[in-house]
Parts: C-alpha cells; structure tokens; sequence
C-alpha cells in the first residue's frame, strides 16, 4: 500500500476527496475530534488543514497520471513528494495507523494531572505523553509535536481530570 498526500485549498478538501473516492481511491482529509462548549458535545476540525491523504496500490508513476487525468482538478495545487518518492516514510505511516482511526479521525483522550504531569488514560495517545508541548485544560485540547511530515504539529481534543 502507498500513501500519497495532496496540497489543496482548503475549501475543495472535501472535494476533492469524494472525487478520489469515486476513482477508487482511499481518500481522507485527516481530522480531529475535540469539545465545543457552545453546543456542549464533541466537534471535528481538520488535523493538517490543505492536506488529502490518499492510500493506494497504484505505483507512483500510475498514481501522478490518475491525478493529471482527473476530469476536475478545482483546488488541487500539487503532490507532496520527497526526492520522486512517495511523501510518507514507514515510520510515519506507523504513527497514522496508531493514531487515526479508519475514516481518518483522531478521537479524543482523556487523562488526568499526576504530579503536574500529564497522564493519557484511555484514546489513540496513550503512550505518547513524552510528545506533548501543551495542554490547553481550557479549551480541552493538546499539541504533540510528533516528527511528521514538513514538521507539522499535532492537535488534539483531550478531557484533563483533577
């Protein structure tokens, strides 16, 4: 399986992904969930706003030619490649499976403080307290600085108990 990630406008991400999906592709614009006071539940909100992540069989030479193809190409701006290769090391496709579940979503967490530190009890991160920049108790979300591509970081919906 090759992975393979799309540059795009951010207003034609869903777009372009129903257009993907039509073509047979797996195609999702990662999310994640976090909590919303103002409708009191839980809310997703794009993980790498721009970005289409699309897994494959294709080669990459047959994947570039399915794109240039495609009969609408609104929104797409380029494919992220490394050196002619696939965007994606295994070692970050290793942390995507861990994390997003199977439409490409990072559920919530929730934790608690143990001598001011934080604890992930039970979501996708636990064990990835080590990674975490700041907690925003607040607004109940998180940032994990995780070695991704272009250095990007993570954010994340957690819930903080006492």
């Amino acid at each position: 399986m090759n992975y393979y990630i799309l540059f795009v406008q951010m207003q034609n991400q869903d777009v372009l992904v129903s257009l993907l999906e039509r073509e047979g592709l797996k195609a999702y614009s990662p999310k994640f969930e976090y909590y919303r006071r103002d409708i009191d539940g839980l809310a997703l909100k794009a993980l790498f706003p721009g970005y289409v992540f699309v897994e494959s069989n294709l080669d990459q030479v047959s994947f570039y030619s399915l794109i240039q193809n495609m009969e609408v190409k609104k929104g797409l701006i380029r494919e992220l490649r490394y050196k002619g290769t696939s965007a994606l090391t295994k070692e970050e496709i290793a942390v995507l499976k861990r994390l997003l579940d199977d439409k490409g979503i990072l559920r919530m967490s929730y934790g608690h403080l143990e001598n001011k530190k934080l604890v992930i009890d039970s979501g996708p991160l636990v064990g990835f307290e080590d990674y975490v920049t700041k907690v925003d108790r607040h607004n109940r979300l998180l940032w994990l600085d995780l070695y991704f591509f272009e250095n990007q970081q993570w954010k994340s919906g957690i819930t903080v108990s006492e």
